[in-house]
């Protein structure tokens, strides 16, 4: 057998009847997994429906993993049990063989993230952390130092979570009975007076003992029917999947907008049943088939059919036109033989495996596609700058200092030719030593006066050196 091609898969709706064979067909889609990728199924169930016998075997036999999730029964884990399961969590701890869990169970991601802190001194691993939040400093005994945060080495490491190794596929029975846990959330929310607006059809609380029940109006149908299609989102990023995710619903009879008789999924409201094939990749349904003989046998349609009564059945493909057939039925006596999930996959496997040899002249394929994408930039340090001489301090010389030249002093005349004034000579003689030879060469000049302030001037007819001589 060819090697599977990893298709770009998406989610697969598979609708019916109670008692059509739903939670059966589950099970070729498990021996799928094992057949061809070694990978077990985590099955959900939410259905109260009887667990088929080959289902169990399976079960028995390791490739289905069931989880009875209605178990988590603990007052108002409803709506978180649906988002997480619809995450690809599972419980801690688990029954295998009934798929009972206590009622406040613990849930585990697929995948953990881990932050490893190692000592950039020793190389040590000094912790493993759950999340970044809770870095703290941290002691290292190989170096003997207690590390701040900035002194560590943080690395991340996702993984896939203890358990969930041989995982390859999930499914959820049914999305039915999944709606109808959010609004038995909302009916009880409404009567613990949690949520308001309009009031339910009786108009009040039903109270008994300790339940109270509040009833479900138009609001909650709107938001019964947007959680579903959320709970089929949050199935397509559950990581490492080999095949996309498969959810079973009741079918039922609905008018479209323009008033046809259609047949879809089972929802809160009409008006979903019109829209919630949209929101998967593949739509079958599994019913009965008579032949020529009368007999009836098991029948997985695949494509939109109008039936008997003239209803139009919402089905689709992710086929090519030619890739599927209409339905597959099976042979007498031999249950499942052809209604089969895995005869599906492998099909468009055979489909995207016969698209790829049309080959298109200069295609560059995988091998030429990146894998990164977006410009990388660096900063290159300046180089340091050469040195520079030091600047001299503004309080040193820049140079010698200018000699000093003291100006000559002429001799004083002599005695003979020089007028005397009147008066006793050692008062001249006196005056004379007292006045200095000129102010030194480096002496600051005095300061201006203060300005609107005369220079101080000598009393009029006092005496001066010119006059004493």
């Amino acid at each position: 057998m060819p090697e599977p091609l990893r298709r770009i898969f998406t989610a697969t709706l598979v609708l019916g009847v109670p008692g059509a064979g739903k939670t059966s067909l589950l099970g070729t889609f498990a021996t799928y997994l094992w057949e061809t990728y070694h990978k077990v199924l985590l099955l959900y169930s939410w259905d109260g429906g009887a667990i088929p016998t080959g289902v169990q075997r399976l079960m028995k036999q390791g490739l289905i993993r069931f989880w009875r999730a209605r178990t988590r029964s603990a007052d108002m884990l409803g709506i978180e049990t649906l988002y997480l399961a619809t995450k690809g969590y599972w419980p801690r701890h688990i029954n295998p063989e009934t798929g009972e869990t206590s009622p406040a169970v613990e849930l585990v991601p697929p995948v953990t993230a881990a932050y490893r802190l190692t000592c950039r001194r020793s190389g040590e691993l000094l912790a493993s952390l759950p999340t970044i939040g809770a870095l703290l400093p941290t002691y290292c005994a190989a170096c003997k130092t207690m590390h701040p945060a900035g002194e560590l080495t943080v690395t991340e490491d996702v993984h896939r979570t203890k358990g969930f190794e041989l995982v390859g596929g999930v499914a959820f029975d049914g999305l039915t009975s999944m709606t109808g846990v959010v609004m038995d959330h909302m009916d009880h929310a409404r009567g613990q007076g949690q949520i308001g607006g309009e009031k339910a059809a009786f108009g009040g609380v039903v109270s008994s003992g300790s339940i109270k029940l509040g009833g479900n109006n138009r609001a909650d149908v709107g938001f019964g029917q947007t959680r579903g299609q959320q709970f089929v989102a949050n199935s397509l990023g559950i990581p490492h999947l080999v095949e996309g995710p498969i959810f079973t619903a009741l079918s039922m009879e609905a008018t479209d907008e323009g008033g046809l008789a259609i047949v879809g999924a089972k929802l809160p409201g009409r008006a979903a049943t019109d829209e919630a094939s949209a929101w998967f990749g593949n739509v079958m349904e599994v019913g009965r088939s008579s032949d020529d003989a009368g007999r009836d046998h098991h029948t997985l349609f695949l494509r939109p059919f109008v039936d008997a009564q003239n209803r139009r059945h919402l089905l689709k493909t992710s086929a090519s036109p030619s890739g599927l057939p209409d339905q597959l039925v099976d042979r007498a006596n031999e249950p499942w033989s052809q209604a089969n999930l895995g005869i599906v996959f492998r099909m468009l496997d055979d489909d995207l495996r016969a698209a790829l040899a049309e080959e298109i002249d200069g295609a560059p394929g995988l091998m030429g596609t990146p894998t990164d994408y977006g410009e990388t930039f660096s900063v290159t340090a300046p180089a340091a700058p050469a040195a520079q001489t030091a600047i001299p301090p503004l309080t040193a010389p820049l140079s010698a200092p200018p000699a000093v030249v003291t100006p000559a002093v002429a001799p004083a005349p002599p005695a003979a030719a020089v007028p005397v004034a009147a008066g006793p000579p050692v008062a001249t003689a006196r005056r004379r030593q007292a006045a200095p030879a000129g102010p030194p060469a480096n002496a600051a000049a005095a300061p201006p006066p203060p300005p609107g302030k005369p220079p101080a001037r000598m009393p009029a007819g006092a005496p001066t050196d010119a006059d004493v001589t």
